[in-house]
């Protein structure tokens, strides 16, 4: 008797044991899959935020198709943050009296400047939108993200803001790689194009492109039509 007992014991563990595994199996209790998509990971987006002035001590919020992430920027600036994320991500600094927007395709250096505000506002106008539609729906928004993590659509996204300033103020840029490029406050090369802009009234006291300038660069987005090019990619624009 104590003999049966035991073995009905036994199968009855085991068939706890196997009712476990197959609740298990099936997504049960505490073991749902991820979400992550397979292509997020850590990655660092640095950059300098800077109006021709370092926008000193900054707040940085990104915000991705996948991971959103913050810092600060340093007394130059210049701003690091690091987390798992899948581009192509939004990228807001803010200071206290301006606030200016960039994107990131992914990992890598993207700045924070006057001139990348244009640059979404020349992309929004390609893409039938404005800058604040273009930003709140870039984390879901399949078209927004191909365009954004185009190489070759970033790239003469960012031509069309060069010629378009040139056009509306006289100033030729030292470089159509902005986003991407970087640089110190204080220096030759896309810190003094800023100080030209300036000077122009292209940019007001606080470093905000002036009305009159972004609507300029976004009719011109919008006479340049939907982006066109490769495919996108998670690196920097060339």
């Amino acid at each position: 008797m104590n003999t049966m007992k035991k073995a009905a014991l036994r199968a009855l563990q085991v068939g706890t044991f196997a009712l476990a595994g197959t609740l298990a199996a099936c997504g049960g209790g505490d073991n749902s899959p991820s979400t992550t998509p397979s292509n997020a990971s850590s990655a660092t987006i640095n950059g300098t935020a800077a109006t021709g002035a370092a926008m000193a001590n900054a707040a940085i919020t990104i915000v991705c198709a996948t991971g959103n992430g913050s810092g600060t920027a340093d007394a130059n600036g210049a701003f690091s943050v690091t987390f798992v994320l899948a581009g192509p991500c939004a990228i807001t600094g803010t200071n206290g009296t301006t606030t200016l927007h960039s994107f990131a395709s992914g990992g890598g250096t993207f700045n924070v400047t006057p001139l990348t505000e244009l640059l979404l506002t020349y992309l929004a106008g390609q893409l039938g939108t404005d800058l604040n539609g273009l930003l709140s729906g870039l984390a879901s928004n399949p078209t927004y993200q191909s365009a954004l993590t185009n190489p070759t659509a970033v790239a003469a996204a960012a031509n069309g803001v060069v010629q378009t300033i040139k056009n509306e103020t006289g100033v030729t840029l030292s470089t159509s790689a902005f986003l991407t490029t970087p640089f110190k406050p204080g220096q030759a090369g896309q810190d003094s194009d800023l100080e030209a802009l300036k000077s122009k009234g292209a940019l007001g006291g606080n470093g905000q492109p002036s009305a009159t300038l972004l609507g300029k660069v976004g009719d011109a987005g919008k006479a340049a039509g939907k982006p066109t090019g490769g495919t996108g990619g998670s690196g920097n624009p060339a």
